[in-house]
């Protein structure tokens, strides 16, 4: 086997893309965050990008980190993986975990662990993948959804804040700008009632077939009301309506009320990722 750095995202996709297109739903996160990079590259500075290779040459899969998250490991062989996780920690010793298919992860942690000394793995959170083709009928909730504009980034900001710290504390905190720049990129979107902002939603990776939809975040005074379905449901059927064939997003499987949300809608469970990070020993007892 072989093991390549890339020296930019373009390289790096040129020579994964097939690969990694082939199985486009599981394999959007590197995907999407490899043409961010091409499209933006200040925005993942000092990305890692690599392929490993068969010794035909062939591409059994990747692994691609943004520091300070956790590396990306996309399906391959058991070899392969064990294979990539030992030559990634030679090259970054530092590594603290992984993220990716279930399995892969699962693996690629697991070698990585064996480098390390006076730390143990732990579940940081077992994702599940869904996509939509079609939007059921749900009831609609007062109000209307709309375009987030650039009077809106304070508002975003806060909940941008908020929403990290309730649902993924174990990521780097967003910056002081993120509100701003999520909005310049133009994938937020707000329901509001009564002109008057209730929960917003984001469209990310755009994967030419699918886009997804994610973060969704309703503060927890104004939550049950129908207001992130009804905002979900809009944002997949105007995907649609453009001529996506179809919509994604990830849960987390230990909140079972969003996940009947989502169902409802439409979303169907197509594949579960797992986030594994490491701790020191003392603090894992």
């Amino acid at each position: 086997m072989n093991w390549i750095r890339h020296p930019d995202a373009a390289s790096f996709l040129a020579t994964a893309g097939p690969m990694l297109e082939a199985d486009l739903l599981v394999n959007q996160t590197p995907l999407g965050i490899a043409r961010q990079i091409v499209a933006d590259p200040g925005r993942w500075p000092d990305p890692r990008l690599y392929t490993v290779h068969g010794d035909d040459g062939a591409v059994l899969g990747t692994v691609l980190q943004t520091p300070p998250w956790l590396p990306h490991v996309s399906d391959m062989p058991l070899p392969a993986l064990a294979f990539a996780a030992g030559r990634f920690a030679d090259a970054h010793p530092d590594a603290e975990g992984a993220f990716g298919p279930e399995e892969a992860a699962i693996a690629f942690a697991a070698v990585l662990l064996t480098r390390r000394d006076g730390v143990s793995s732990v579940e940081v959170e077992r994702m599940g993948l869904f996509e939509l083709t079609a939007v059921a009928e749900v009831p609609r909730p007062p109000g209307r959804m709309r375009r987030a504009g650039p009077a809106d980034a304070p508002l975003l900001q806060c909940w941008i804040e908020a929403f990290n710290a309730e649902a993924v504390p174990h990521e780097p905190p967003p910056g002081p700008t993120a509100g701003e720049k999520a909005i310049a990129r133009g994938g937020i979107r707000f329901w509001e009632v009564e002109g008057e902002p209730v929960a917003y939603a984001n469209f990310g990776r755009d994967l030419g077939t699918h886009v997804s939809i994610g973060p969704v975040y309703t503060p927890p005074e104004l939550r049950g009301r129908g207001f992130a379905t009804g905002l979900v449901a809009e944002m997949s059927a105007a995907a649609l309506a453009e001529g996506r064939v179809g919509c994604t997003l990830f849960t987390d499987l230990a909140n079972p009320t969003s996940n009947r949300i989502y169902e409802r809608i439409g979303y169907r469970r197509v594949g579960t990722m797992r986030r594994i990070g490491f701790v020191t020993d003392a603090l894992a007892i």
